[in-house]
Protein backbone atom coordinates (compact mmCIF):
# COMPACT_ATOMS: atom_id res chain seq x y z
CA UNK A 1 0.00 0.00 0.00
CA UNK A 2 2.71 2.49 0.83
CA UNK A 3 3.96 1.84 -2.53
CA UNK A 4 0.73 2.05 -4.39
CA UNK A 5 0.61 5.61 -2.54
CA UNK A 6 3.90 6.48 -3.41
CA UNK A 7 3.26 5.97 -6.96
CA UNK A 8 -0.21 7.56 -7.43
CA UNK A 9 1.78 10.53 -5.30
CA UNK A 10 3.62 10.73 -8.50
CA UNK A 11 1.23 9.95 -11.17
CA UNK A 12 -1.31 11.77 -10.33
CA UNK A 13 0.36 15.46 -10.32
CA UNK A 14 1.67 14.68 -13.97
CA UNK A 15 -1.52 13.82 -15.21
CA UNK A 16 -2.75 16.94 -14.21
CA UNK A 17 0.04 18.93 -15.59
CA UNK A 18 -0.26 17.44 -18.60
CA UNK A 19 -4.01 18.25 -18.62
CA UNK A 20 -3.22 22.12 -17.98
CA UNK A 21 -0.54 22.34 -19.94
CA UNK A 22 -2.92 21.02 -23.20
CA UNK A 23 -5.79 22.82 -22.23
CA UNK A 24 -3.32 26.12 -22.34
CA UNK A 25 -2.23 24.84 -25.92
CA UNK A 26 -5.64 24.13 -27.27
CA UNK A 27 -7.56 26.66 -25.99
CA UNK A 28 -9.25 29.41 -28.06
CA UNK A 29 -7.18 32.07 -28.79
CA UNK A 30 -10.49 34.58 -29.08
CA UNK A 31 -10.19 36.53 -25.91
CA UNK A 32 -13.57 37.38 -26.26
CA UNK A 33 -16.79 35.52 -27.45
CA UNK A 34 -19.23 36.94 -29.79
CA UNK A 35 -22.38 37.00 -28.33
CA UNK A 36 -25.67 36.63 -31.10
CA UNK A 37 -27.90 39.77 -30.01
CA UNK A 38 -30.97 38.84 -29.44
CA UNK A 39 -34.16 39.76 -31.03
CA UNK A 40 -35.61 39.30 -35.06
CA UNK A 41 -33.10 37.67 -38.11
CA UNK A 42 -34.18 38.86 -41.39
CA UNK A 43 -32.34 38.60 -44.78
CA UNK A 44 -30.72 41.33 -46.37
CA UNK A 45 -32.31 40.85 -49.90
CA UNK A 46 -35.68 40.00 -48.52
CA UNK A 47 -36.05 42.37 -45.33
CA UNK A 48 -39.86 41.24 -45.18
CA UNK A 49 -39.02 37.90 -43.70
CA UNK A 50 -38.25 38.01 -40.13
CA UNK A 51 -37.36 35.09 -37.79
CA UNK A 52 -36.67 35.11 -33.77
CA UNK A 53 -33.32 33.76 -34.47
CA UNK A 54 -30.69 33.00 -37.06
CA UNK A 55 -30.77 30.34 -39.72
CA UNK A 56 -31.48 29.97 -43.76
CA UNK A 57 -33.80 32.83 -46.02
CA UNK A 58 -36.71 30.40 -46.86
CA UNK A 59 -36.80 32.52 -50.10
CA UNK A 60 -33.46 32.39 -51.20
CA UNK A 61 -31.38 30.41 -48.73
CA UNK A 62 -29.14 33.44 -47.67
CA UNK A 63 -27.76 32.63 -44.05
CA UNK A 64 -30.38 35.34 -42.06
CA UNK A 65 -28.56 38.48 -39.81
CA UNK A 66 -29.91 40.57 -37.34
CA UNK A 67 -32.40 43.37 -37.94
CA UNK A 68 -30.17 46.32 -36.66
CA UNK A 69 -26.99 44.48 -39.19
CA UNK A 70 -29.22 44.83 -42.47
CA UNK A 71 -28.09 48.04 -43.53
CA UNK A 72 -24.13 47.49 -43.32
CA UNK A 73 -24.79 43.70 -44.67
CA UNK A 74 -27.10 45.03 -47.48
CA UNK A 75 -24.04 47.67 -48.20
CA UNK A 76 -21.57 44.86 -48.01
CA UNK A 77 -23.70 43.12 -50.58
CA UNK A 78 -24.32 45.97 -52.99
CA UNK A 79 -20.15 46.55 -53.15
CA UNK A 80 -19.15 42.72 -53.27
CA UNK A 81 -21.76 42.65 -56.65
CA UNK A 82 -21.10 46.07 -57.81
CA UNK A 83 -24.71 47.57 -57.39
CA UNK A 84 -24.77 51.31 -57.84
CA UNK A 85 -27.45 53.79 -57.55
CA UNK A 86 -28.52 57.09 -58.54
CA UNK A 87 -31.33 59.76 -58.88
CA UNK A 88 -33.29 60.64 -62.05
CA UNK A 89 -34.27 63.82 -62.84
CA UNK A 90 -34.76 66.55 -65.76
CA UNK A 91 -31.28 67.07 -67.94
CA UNK A 92 -31.13 68.63 -71.44
CA UNK A 93 -30.82 65.56 -74.18
CA UNK A 94 -30.45 65.66 -77.66
CA UNK A 95 -30.12 63.41 -80.81
CA UNK A 96 -27.63 63.13 -83.03
CA UNK A 97 -27.71 61.87 -86.38
CA UNK A 98 -24.33 61.41 -87.85
CA UNK A 99 -23.83 60.59 -91.63
CA UNK A 100 -21.87 61.62 -94.92
CA UNK A 101 -22.17 63.07 -98.01
CA UNK A 102 -21.22 64.29 -101.04
CA UNK A 103 -20.97 68.04 -101.99
CA UNK A 104 -22.15 69.41 -105.56
CA UNK A 105 -22.79 72.21 -107.50
CA UNK A 106 -26.12 74.63 -106.71
CA UNK A 107 -28.23 73.71 -109.57
CA UNK A 108 -30.09 76.84 -109.06
CA UNK A 109 -26.99 78.57 -109.69
CA UNK A 110 -25.73 76.99 -112.62
CA UNK A 111 -25.91 79.06 -115.91
CA UNK A 112 -26.00 77.26 -119.44
CA UNK A 113 -24.45 79.00 -122.33
CA UNK A 114 -25.47 78.63 -125.83
CA UNK A 115 -25.54 80.58 -129.12
CA UNK A 116 -28.14 82.50 -129.98
CA UNK A 117 -27.15 82.71 -133.39
CA UNK A 118 -25.84 81.11 -135.73
CA UNK A 119 -21.86 82.23 -136.85
CA UNK A 120 -17.53 82.19 -136.49
CA UNK A 121 -16.15 82.60 -133.12
CA UNK A 122 -13.76 85.54 -133.79
CA UNK A 123 -12.59 85.93 -130.37
CA UNK A 124 -12.80 84.08 -127.11
CA UNK A 125 -12.54 86.01 -123.60
CA UNK A 126 -13.07 83.20 -121.29
CA UNK A 127 -10.19 80.73 -122.11
CA UNK A 128 -9.89 78.73 -119.71
CA UNK A 129 -12.13 76.34 -117.24
CA UNK A 130 -12.10 77.14 -113.23
CA UNK A 131 -11.56 80.91 -114.27
CA UNK A 132 -14.30 83.31 -112.28
CA UNK A 133 -16.16 85.61 -114.10
CA UNK A 134 -18.74 88.65 -113.09
CA UNK A 135 -21.82 89.12 -114.21
CA UNK A 136 -22.25 91.07 -117.64
CA UNK A 137 -18.46 90.08 -118.40
CA UNK A 138 -18.20 89.50 -121.65
CA UNK A 139 -17.51 85.76 -122.89
CA UNK A 140 -16.83 85.70 -126.79
CA UNK A 141 -17.47 87.28 -129.82
CA UNK A 142 -19.76 85.99 -132.78
CA UNK A 143 -19.36 87.22 -136.03
CA UNK A 144 -23.31 86.37 -137.66
CA UNK A 145 -24.71 87.24 -141.06
CA UNK A 146 -28.10 87.33 -139.19
CA UNK A 147 -26.96 89.84 -136.67
CA UNK A 148 -25.84 92.17 -138.94
CA UNK A 149 -29.56 91.54 -141.23
CA UNK A 150 -31.69 92.06 -137.75
CA UNK A 151 -29.78 95.39 -137.10
CA UNK A 152 -30.51 96.73 -140.96
CA UNK A 153 -34.14 96.33 -140.04
CA UNK A 154 -33.75 98.02 -136.05
CA UNK A 155 -31.93 101.39 -138.26
CA UNK A 156 -34.63 101.15 -141.10
CA UNK A 157 -37.49 101.12 -138.20
CA UNK A 158 -35.91 103.91 -136.55
CA UNK A 159 -35.72 106.06 -139.55
CA UNK A 160 -39.58 105.16 -140.69
CA UNK A 161 -40.69 106.72 -137.74
CA UNK A 162 -38.37 109.73 -137.52
CA UNK A 163 -40.47 110.08 -141.14
CA UNK A 164 -43.82 109.71 -139.54
CA UNK A 165 -45.99 112.37 -139.42
CA UNK A 166 -49.82 111.79 -137.74
CA UNK A 167 -50.18 108.28 -136.62
CA UNK A 168 -46.68 107.01 -135.54
CA UNK A 169 -48.76 103.60 -134.33
CA UNK A 170 -47.53 101.37 -137.19
CA UNK A 171 -43.99 102.58 -137.13
CA UNK A 172 -43.34 102.40 -133.17
CA UNK A 173 -45.01 98.55 -133.20
CA UNK A 174 -42.27 97.84 -135.82
CA UNK A 175 -39.35 99.14 -134.38
CA UNK A 176 -40.70 97.64 -130.78
CA UNK A 177 -40.50 93.94 -132.96
CA UNK A 178 -36.70 95.01 -134.31
CA UNK A 179 -35.71 95.30 -130.90
CA UNK A 180 -37.59 92.58 -129.69
CA UNK A 181 -35.40 90.34 -132.18
CA UNK A 182 -32.02 91.62 -131.38
CA UNK A 183 -32.99 91.13 -127.42
CA UNK A 184 -33.78 87.22 -128.10
CA UNK A 185 -30.27 87.23 -129.61
CA UNK A 186 -28.65 88.58 -126.75
CA UNK A 187 -27.72 91.82 -127.60
CA UNK A 188 -27.69 93.86 -123.98
CA UNK A 189 -30.89 96.77 -124.14
CA UNK A 190 -28.30 99.36 -123.50
CA UNK A 191 -26.59 97.80 -126.79
CA UNK A 192 -29.60 98.10 -128.37
CA UNK A 193 -30.18 101.61 -127.24
CA UNK A 194 -26.86 102.51 -128.80
CA UNK A 195 -27.61 101.02 -132.29
CA UNK A 196 -30.20 103.53 -132.11
CA UNK A 197 -28.24 106.35 -131.45
CA UNK A 198 -25.21 105.86 -133.68
CA UNK A 199 -27.34 104.12 -136.54
CA UNK A 200 -24.52 101.63 -136.98
CA UNK A 201 -24.47 98.32 -137.66
CA UNK A 202 -22.08 95.61 -136.47
CA UNK A 203 -20.54 92.74 -137.40
CA UNK A 204 -20.24 91.04 -134.15
CA UNK A 205 -22.30 89.79 -131.43
CA UNK A 206 -20.32 89.49 -128.22
CA UNK A 207 -22.01 86.83 -125.92
CA UNK A 208 -22.15 88.13 -121.86
CA UNK A 209 -22.22 86.06 -118.84
CA UNK A 210 -25.87 85.76 -117.64
CA UNK A 211 -24.32 85.44 -114.06
CA UNK A 212 -21.08 85.70 -111.88
CA UNK A 213 -19.47 82.17 -111.07
CA UNK A 214 -17.07 79.40 -112.25
CA UNK A 215 -16.59 78.47 -115.50
CA UNK A 216 -16.95 74.54 -114.76
CA UNK A 217 -16.84 74.07 -119.20
CA UNK A 218 -15.88 75.41 -122.05
CA UNK A 219 -16.60 74.14 -125.60
CA UNK A 220 -15.59 76.78 -128.02
CA UNK A 221 -12.59 77.71 -129.34
CA UNK A 222 -11.61 80.63 -131.98
CA UNK A 223 -12.66 80.24 -135.28
CA UNK A 224 -15.27 77.70 -134.64
CA UNK A 225 -18.25 77.74 -136.77
CA UNK A 226 -21.59 77.74 -134.00
CA UNK A 227 -25.04 76.76 -134.92
CA UNK A 228 -27.61 78.35 -132.89
CA UNK A 229 -28.08 76.63 -129.59
CA UNK A 230 -24.87 75.38 -129.69
CA UNK A 231 -23.35 74.96 -125.89
CA UNK A 232 -20.36 77.77 -125.42
CA UNK A 233 -19.95 77.47 -121.68
CA UNK A 234 -21.69 76.19 -118.39
CA UNK A 235 -20.77 78.72 -115.38
CA UNK A 236 -21.72 78.01 -111.54
CA UNK A 237 -22.10 79.77 -108.92
CA UNK A 238 -20.38 77.70 -105.79
CA UNK A 239 -21.85 80.39 -103.11
CA UNK A 240 -23.64 79.03 -101.66
CA UNK A 241 -22.53 75.32 -102.44
CA UNK A 242 -25.20 72.01 -101.73
CA UNK A 243 -24.09 69.22 -99.90
CA UNK A 244 -25.93 66.25 -100.27
CA UNK A 245 -26.43 63.89 -97.11
CA UNK A 246 -27.68 60.11 -97.15
CA UNK A 247 -29.75 59.97 -94.09
CA UNK A 248 -31.31 56.21 -93.53
CA UNK A 249 -34.67 55.81 -92.50
CA UNK A 250 -34.94 55.05 -89.23
CA UNK A 251 -33.07 59.06 -88.55
CA UNK A 252 -35.52 60.74 -91.08
CA UNK A 253 -38.01 61.77 -88.45
CA UNK A 254 -34.98 63.50 -87.12
CA UNK A 255 -34.61 66.22 -89.59
CA UNK A 256 -36.28 68.89 -90.07
CA UNK A 257 -36.60 72.09 -92.56
CA UNK A 258 -34.36 74.76 -91.51
CA UNK A 259 -32.28 72.94 -89.00
CA UNK A 260 -28.38 73.57 -88.45
CA UNK A 261 -25.84 71.18 -89.79
CA UNK A 262 -22.05 71.00 -88.77
CA UNK A 263 -19.79 69.65 -91.51
CA UNK A 264 -15.99 68.74 -91.65
CA UNK A 265 -14.18 67.83 -94.56
CA UNK A 266 -11.12 65.66 -94.99
CA UNK A 267 -9.70 68.88 -96.78
CA UNK A 268 -10.19 71.21 -93.73
CA UNK A 269 -8.66 68.82 -90.92
CA UNK A 270 -9.97 71.06 -87.83
CA UNK A 271 -12.34 73.48 -89.45
CA UNK A 272 -15.73 73.42 -89.06
CA UNK A 273 -18.51 74.73 -91.55
CA UNK A 274 -21.96 75.62 -90.99
CA UNK A 275 -25.07 74.60 -93.24
CA UNK A 276 -29.01 74.48 -92.98
CA UNK A 277 -31.35 71.48 -94.23
CA UNK A 278 -33.10 73.20 -97.03
CA UNK A 279 -34.71 70.12 -99.31
CA UNK A 280 -35.53 66.14 -97.96
CA UNK A 281 -36.26 64.22 -101.16
CA UNK A 282 -39.30 62.79 -100.87
CA UNK A 283 -38.57 59.30 -102.15
CA UNK A 284 -36.43 57.02 -100.29
CA UNK A 285 -33.49 54.52 -102.21
CA UNK A 286 -34.65 50.94 -102.02
CA UNK A 287 -30.72 49.97 -102.65
CA UNK A 288 -29.45 51.99 -100.04
CA UNK A 289 -32.74 52.32 -97.40
CA UNK A 290 -32.06 56.44 -97.22
CA UNK A 291 -33.20 59.88 -98.25
CA UNK A 292 -30.99 62.36 -99.64
CA UNK A 293 -31.11 65.43 -97.77
CA UNK A 294 -29.89 68.68 -99.28
CA UNK A 295 -28.00 71.06 -97.34
CA UNK A 296 -26.93 74.62 -98.37
CA UNK A 297 -23.62 75.56 -97.09
CA UNK A 298 -22.06 79.02 -97.84
CA UNK A 299 -19.12 79.24 -99.28
CA UNK A 300 -17.67 82.91 -99.80
CA UNK A 301 -14.23 82.02 -100.14
CA UNK A 302 -14.75 78.70 -102.70
CA UNK A 303 -12.84 76.62 -100.45
CA UNK A 304 -15.39 74.29 -100.73
CA UNK A 305 -15.52 72.56 -104.14
CA UNK A 306 -17.78 69.62 -106.03
CA UNK A 307 -17.36 66.41 -105.51
CA UNK A 308 -15.47 66.91 -102.09
CA UNK A 309 -16.90 64.09 -99.43
CA UNK A 310 -17.86 65.40 -96.08
CA UNK A 311 -19.18 64.42 -92.98
CA UNK A 312 -22.30 65.80 -91.46
CA UNK A 313 -23.54 66.02 -87.73
CA UNK A 314 -27.47 67.10 -87.20
CA UNK A 315 -28.29 67.37 -83.51
CA UNK A 316 -31.99 67.66 -82.91
CA UNK A 317 -33.11 68.88 -78.77
CA UNK A 318 -35.63 66.51 -77.36
CA UNK A 319 -39.20 68.14 -75.68
CA UNK A 320 -40.70 66.74 -73.02
CA UNK A 321 -42.24 63.62 -74.89
CA UNK A 322 -38.82 62.92 -76.59
CA UNK A 323 -39.31 64.18 -80.20
CA UNK A 324 -37.71 67.12 -81.57
CA UNK A 325 -37.59 70.58 -80.60
CA UNK A 326 -39.45 72.83 -83.64
CA UNK A 327 -36.87 74.79 -85.74
CA UNK A 328 -37.96 78.12 -85.92
CA UNK A 329 -39.05 77.66 -89.17
CA UNK A 330 -42.94 75.90 -88.57
CA UNK A 331 -45.34 78.38 -89.25
CA UNK A 332 -43.16 80.57 -91.95
CA UNK A 333 -44.07 80.13 -96.13
CA UNK A 334 -41.59 79.14 -98.39
CA UNK A 335 -41.38 78.33 -101.82
CA UNK A 336 -41.08 74.68 -102.73
CA UNK A 337 -38.63 75.65 -105.87
CA UNK A 338 -36.37 77.67 -103.84
CA UNK A 339 -36.68 76.10 -100.45
CA UNK A 340 -33.90 79.16 -99.25
CA UNK A 341 -36.65 81.62 -99.98
CA UNK A 342 -38.38 82.10 -96.71
CA UNK A 343 -40.91 84.99 -95.59
CA UNK A 344 -42.93 85.62 -92.09
CA UNK A 345 -46.13 86.40 -94.44
CA UNK A 346 -47.81 84.54 -97.04
CA UNK A 347 -46.85 85.52 -100.82
CA UNK A 348 -44.94 85.12 -104.20
CA UNK A 349 -41.25 84.03 -104.70
CA UNK A 350 -38.76 86.41 -105.42
CA UNK A 351 -37.30 83.94 -108.27
CA UNK A 352 -39.78 82.10 -109.43
CA UNK A 353 -42.73 84.22 -108.67
CA UNK A 354 -44.76 80.95 -107.34
CA UNK A 355 -47.11 81.36 -104.21
CA UNK A 356 -44.77 80.45 -101.21
CA UNK A 357 -46.48 77.49 -98.93
CA UNK A 358 -46.51 77.23 -95.30
CA UNK A 359 -44.65 75.69 -93.31
CA UNK A 360 -46.73 72.72 -91.04
CA UNK A 361 -46.69 73.41 -87.31
CA UNK A 362 -45.58 70.70 -84.89
CA UNK A 363 -47.90 69.05 -82.85
CA UNK A 364 -48.08 69.59 -79.17
CA UNK A 365 -46.10 67.86 -76.88
CA UNK A 366 -47.43 64.89 -75.31
CA UNK A 367 -47.75 65.57 -71.57
CA UNK A 368 -45.66 62.60 -69.36
CA UNK A 369 -48.22 60.11 -68.73
CA UNK A 370 -49.37 59.97 -65.18
CA UNK A 371 -47.46 57.52 -62.68
CA UNK A 372 -49.63 56.76 -60.11
CA UNK A 373 -46.56 54.72 -58.49
CA UNK A 374 -48.72 52.08 -56.89
CA UNK A 375 -46.35 49.45 -58.91
CA UNK A 376 -46.45 46.25 -57.71
CA UNK A 377 -49.14 47.31 -55.03
CA UNK A 378 -46.87 49.31 -53.50
CA UNK A 379 -48.63 52.71 -52.68
CA UNK A 380 -46.62 56.14 -53.19
CA UNK A 381 -47.89 59.98 -52.51
CA UNK A 382 -48.68 61.65 -56.18
CA UNK A 383 -46.29 63.36 -57.81
CA UNK A 384 -45.58 66.97 -57.51
CA UNK A 385 -47.54 69.16 -59.67
CA UNK A 386 -44.17 70.42 -61.53
CA UNK A 387 -43.77 66.44 -62.62
CA UNK A 388 -45.96 67.46 -65.50
CA UNK A 389 -44.48 70.67 -65.95
CA UNK A 390 -40.67 70.09 -67.14
CA UNK A 391 -38.14 73.29 -66.67
CA UNK A 392 -37.64 74.72 -70.23
CA UNK A 393 -35.73 72.71 -72.24
CA UNK A 394 -34.63 69.45 -70.28
CA UNK A 395 -36.43 65.79 -70.28
CA UNK A 396 -36.78 63.40 -67.34
CA UNK A 397 -34.48 61.18 -68.47
CA UNK A 398 -32.85 58.29 -66.77
CA UNK A 399 -29.52 56.75 -68.13
CA UNK A 400 -29.13 54.11 -70.01
CA UNK A 401 -27.42 51.54 -68.09
CA UNK A 402 -30.44 51.78 -65.73
CA UNK A 403 -32.63 50.42 -68.43
CA UNK A 404 -33.15 46.67 -69.11
CA UNK A 405 -34.98 45.73 -72.43
CA UNK A 406 -36.38 42.83 -74.22
CA UNK A 407 -37.05 44.56 -77.00
CA UNK A 408 -41.00 43.96 -75.83
CA UNK A 409 -40.71 44.73 -72.42
CA UNK A 410 -38.56 47.66 -70.82
CA UNK A 411 -37.71 47.69 -66.88
CA UNK A 412 -35.26 49.50 -64.33
CA UNK A 413 -35.04 48.44 -60.79
CA UNK A 414 -35.84 50.82 -57.97
CA UNK A 415 -34.55 51.20 -54.76
CA UNK A 416 -37.21 51.88 -52.28
CA UNK A 417 -36.86 53.86 -48.97
CA UNK A 418 -36.68 50.58 -46.71
CA UNK A 419 -33.29 49.63 -48.90
CA UNK A 420 -34.98 46.90 -50.91
CA UNK A 421 -35.21 46.89 -54.45
CA UNK A 422 -38.54 46.87 -56.30
CA UNK A 423 -39.41 45.98 -60.17
CA UNK A 424 -40.70 48.92 -62.41
CA UNK A 425 -42.14 48.71 -66.13
CA UNK A 426 -41.11 52.05 -68.37
CA UNK A 427 -42.51 53.38 -71.20
CA UNK A 428 -39.32 55.47 -72.78
CA UNK A 429 -38.47 57.64 -75.16
CA UNK A 430 -35.92 57.42 -78.11
CA UNK A 431 -31.76 57.07 -76.81
CA UNK A 432 -30.71 60.67 -76.50
CA UNK A 433 -27.34 62.16 -75.46
CA UNK A 434 -26.72 64.43 -72.63
CA UNK A 435 -24.50 65.08 -69.41
CA UNK A 436 -24.00 63.42 -66.32
CA UNK A 437 -23.63 65.89 -62.89
CA UNK A 438 -19.83 65.76 -63.78
CA UNK A 439 -20.32 67.42 -67.41
CA UNK A 440 -19.06 64.12 -69.30
CA UNK A 441 -21.66 62.79 -72.40
CA UNK A 442 -23.86 60.26 -71.64
CA UNK A 443 -26.31 58.31 -73.11
CA UNK A 444 -30.27 58.40 -71.81
CA UNK A 445 -33.58 57.61 -72.23
CA UNK A 446 -36.49 60.40 -71.83
CA UNK A 447 -38.80 58.63 -69.14
CA UNK A 448 -42.78 58.75 -70.02
CA UNK A 449 -43.72 56.78 -67.51
CA UNK A 450 -43.02 54.35 -64.72
CA UNK A 451 -40.28 56.81 -62.49
CA UNK A 452 -40.59 60.17 -61.21
CA UNK A 453 -37.92 62.91 -60.41
CA UNK A 454 -36.10 61.71 -57.37
CA UNK A 455 -36.49 57.84 -57.73
CA UNK A 456 -33.13 56.04 -57.34
CA UNK A 457 -32.60 53.53 -60.24
CA UNK A 458 -30.14 51.10 -60.48
CA UNK A 459 -27.71 51.82 -63.06
CA UNK A 460 -25.06 49.36 -62.55
CA UNK A 461 -25.41 45.61 -61.40
CA UNK A 462 -29.51 45.51 -62.27
CA UNK A 463 -29.03 42.54 -64.62
CA UNK A 464 -27.09 41.10 -61.08
CA UNK A 465 -30.79 41.75 -59.49
CA UNK A 466 -32.56 40.43 -61.81
CA UNK A 467 -30.92 37.30 -62.35
CA UNK A 468 -31.59 36.54 -58.55
CA UNK A 469 -34.91 37.17 -59.47
CA UNK A 470 -35.54 34.90 -61.65
CA UNK A 471 -33.75 32.17 -59.84
CA UNK A 472 -35.46 32.75 -57.48
CA UNK A 473 -38.57 32.47 -59.28
CA UNK A 474 -39.66 35.70 -58.62
CA UNK A 475 -40.98 38.06 -61.82
CA UNK A 476 -38.09 39.36 -63.36
CA UNK A 477 -37.23 40.88 -67.00
CA UNK A 478 -38.10 37.93 -69.28
CA UNK A 479 -41.09 36.42 -66.80
CA UNK A 480 -43.38 39.11 -66.15
CA UNK A 481 -45.28 36.46 -63.85
CA UNK A 482 -42.77 34.78 -62.00
CA UNK A 483 -42.00 30.93 -62.60
CA UNK A 484 -43.24 28.93 -59.72
CA UNK A 485 -45.04 29.23 -56.53
CA UNK A 486 -42.30 29.81 -54.53
CA UNK A 487 -42.54 33.57 -55.28
CA UNK A 488 -43.22 35.50 -52.23
CA UNK A 489 -42.87 38.53 -53.55
CA UNK A 490 -46.07 39.92 -52.47
CA UNK A 491 -47.52 42.69 -54.64
CA UNK A 492 -46.79 40.83 -57.75
CA UNK A 493 -50.00 38.30 -58.12
CA UNK A 494 -48.14 35.46 -56.89
CA UNK A 495 -49.16 33.06 -53.69
CA UNK A 496 -47.52 34.02 -50.05
CA UNK A 497 -45.70 30.71 -48.80
CA UNK A 498 -47.11 28.74 -45.91
CA UNK A 499 -44.22 29.57 -43.98
CA UNK A 500 -45.61 30.70 -40.47
CA UNK A 501 -42.22 32.19 -39.43
CA UNK A 502 -42.10 34.96 -41.96
CA UNK A 503 -43.69 38.18 -41.29
CA UNK A 504 -44.03 41.14 -43.71
CA UNK A 505 -42.36 44.13 -41.79
CA UNK A 506 -45.50 46.70 -41.42
CA UNK A 507 -48.71 46.09 -41.13
CA UNK A 508 -50.91 46.06 -44.35
CA UNK A 509 -47.94 46.60 -46.35
CA UNK A 510 -46.32 43.63 -48.64
CA UNK A 511 -42.98 42.93 -50.17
Amino acid sequence: MPVIRKALAIVVPTFVAVGVIAAVAFWPRNESIEIAPQGEWTCSMHPQVRLPGPGKCPICGMDLVPVERLGSERARIEQTGGVETEAIGYRELSKEIRTAGKLDYNEGRVAYIAARVAGRVDRVYAEFTGIQVKPNDHLVDIYSPDLYLTQSELIRAVEMLAKTTGDKTFAEANLEASRTKLRLLGVLPEQIAEMEKSRQLKTHLTVFAPIGGTVIEKTVRPGQYVKEGDQLYRIADLDPIWLYLDVYEYDLAWIRYGQGVDVTLEAYAGEAFRGTVVFIDPFLDDKTRTVRVRVNLKNPERKLKPAMYASASIRARLRSDGSPEPTGLEGKYICPMHPEVIRDTPGKCSVCEMVLEKVPDLRPARPAAKDDHAHHGHDHPAPPPEVDKPPPGQVLAVRATAVLNTGRRTIAYRKRPDGAYELVELVLGPLAEGKDDAGRPTSYYPVRSGLKPGDRVVVRGGFLLDSQRQIEGMPSLLFPEGQGPTNLHAGHGAPQPATPQVQPPGAGHKH
